[in-house]
């Protein structure tokens, strides 16, 4: 089984990436997507309203996490954000580990981490795509979310591992700045060359 990690600082096309690779039919496993499921789970509310509890909102008489109150706490404070990291982080590797066990006998599978060489998964990848675009584009795409700002933006992409020093671990950069058609070019070229050079590696 080849293993590739996708990964890419917020909004250089990271899930672009994943996107591609499934559209031709490689599994992947998405953090982001396990995170979300996460946070709407009854046991994982009543941890953050014991830790945290000005997130939490009542929504027709079914308790729910204020997302946006959380990302401001977190992104406000670094000791804040490890301790919410550390209670997410065990429940994304055991769903991580599931995928790969799941799929143990694919040719080929990805897993879409945004802090993949933060918490060494990189580790277990034999590859590693690289979203990577201009910081003009990166501003320019992250800024056109919801309830995002140029403040948030800055706080959101210091909490992350610059992309200079992401490239300085020799990953395969996958560009997304020049448009799609030379981004899925870049993700297939590569994935045939990661196919005819592996015959065969076991995690």
């Amino acid at each position: 089984m080849i293993i590739i990690g996708i990964t890419g600082s917020i909004g250089m096309g990271k899930s672009t990436i994943a996107l591609m690779l499934k559209f031709i039919g490689i599994p992947i496993h998405d953090s982001d997507r396990a995170v979300k499921i996460l946070l709407g789970k009854d046991f994982f509310i009543d941890i953050i309203q014991k830790k945290w509890p000005t997130c939490i909102i009542y929504n027709k008489k079914r308790v729910k996490i204020n997302k946006k109150i959380l990302s401001k706490i977190i992104f406000d404070n670094i000791k804040e954000r490890k301790t919410l990291e550390n209670l997410i982080h065990p429940y994304i590797i055991e769903k991580r580990n599931n995928f790969i066990r799941k799929n143990k006998n694919k040719r080929v599978i990805g897993i879409d981490v945004p802090l993949l060489y933060e918490k060494g998964t990189d580790k277990i990848c034999n590859y590693i795509f690289l979203a990577s675009a201009t910081e003009e584009i990166q501003k320019k795409r992250v800024l056109k979310r919801d309830n995002m700002n140029i403040e948030k933006f800055h706080k959101i992409n210091n909490s992350q591992l610059s992309n200079y020093e992401k490239k300085k671990k020799h990953p395969i950069i996958i560009p997304t700045g020049y448009g799609k058609i030379i981004t899925f070019i870049a993700v297939i070229l590569n994935l045939l060359w990661i196919i005819l050079k592996t015959k065969s590696i076991k995690v």
